[in-house]
């Protein structure tokens, strides 16, 4: 068998306690938002992971649809083996911020450029490679927490962003983020945007043959992914959203040896258990 790494990464959740497992209740579903079915779709997603065993999993925020405990979240999310990693959606932030940290479980975890959700590693499988960055992309130029449609990277983050992809010995480099750096305008501070790309230029030009990617959620994409070569050395990959209809998917990354990467996805769906 070829040998890859592979990431099971789920994105927009949104889970909504007060109508799980009922489908005929009122805000129930909200155009493509199945709330109902969002529990049973964590569930068979961790099944999944166990069953598989994947390198890694990431789950790029909007675990929760509004202000509710992150109870539902934390108890599956403490069934997933290995190596994993979250980072906040817009959604999330409708809750207090140390509040979240603490249902997480994250409260002694180090805070890195603002946020205990930044975190950055190696991944390996024989000769395959990749670099996976967690950022935080809720964090306003005060500091603090927000909940914001339009992400933001700030200073300190910038900082500990060309420290890790240009320190990395890794070519392949995967940033997970909630907001997308190549999604719709609105959704990103254009000028962050800017930034990063003059960034990802320069890591390039240092390490040749360095590929970046920016695996993001927000968008509510569906059924499978939508993938955009911005640059030579720089992919932006807007996963399928989990809260997507009855029927959404899980997304399945492999990085292969020469640095590329494949997508695939596993269906999760409401199965009326609740």
């Amino acid at each position: 068998m070829t040998e890859s790494i592979r990431i099971y990464w789920m994105t927009d959740l949104h889970l909504k306690d007060s109508v799980t497992g009922q489908p005929e209740a009122e805000d129930a579903i909200r155009r493509e938002r199945h709330y109902y079915a969002a529990k049973d779709k964590l569930w068979q997603a961790v099944e999944m992971i166990n069953r598989d065993k994947p390198d890694c999993v990431v789950c790029t925020g909007d675990m929760n649809d509004s202000v509710q405990s992150f109870a539902t979240f934390a108890e599956a999310w403490e069934r997933v083996p290995g190596q994993k990693a979250i980072t906040l959606g817009n959604h999330d932030l409708n809750n207090d911020y140390s509040t979240i940290v603490d249902e997480l479980g994250y409260g002694d975890r180090p805070v890195i450029s603002g946020s205990h959700f930044n975190r950055s590693f190696a991944l390996r499988n024989g000769e395959v490679q990749a670099r996976v960055i967690v950022l935080d992309t809720n964090i306003g130029p005060d500091g603090q927490h927000r909940s914001n449609v339009e992400g933001t990277i700030q200073e300190d983050a910038f900082r500990w962003l060309e420290e890790e992809m240009l320190g990395c010995a890794e070519k392949t480099i995967l940033v997970f983020t909630h907001n997308g750096l190549g999604g719709p305008a609105k959704f990103f501070d254009q000028q962050h945007v800017e930034r990063f790309m003059k960034l990802a230029d320069r890591v390039s030009t240092e390490k040749p043959g360095t590929h970046i990617y920016n695996m993001a959620g927000h968008h509510h994409v569906h059924p499978t992914a939508v993938v955009k070569e911005i640059a030579p050395h720089f992919t932006f990959v807007n996963g399928v959203a989990m809260i997507a209809e009855a029927v959404s998917y899980i997304n399945i990354v492999s990085v292969r040896a020469d640095g590329g990467i494949d997508l695939d996805y596993s269906e999760v769906r409401y199965n009326g258990a609740g």
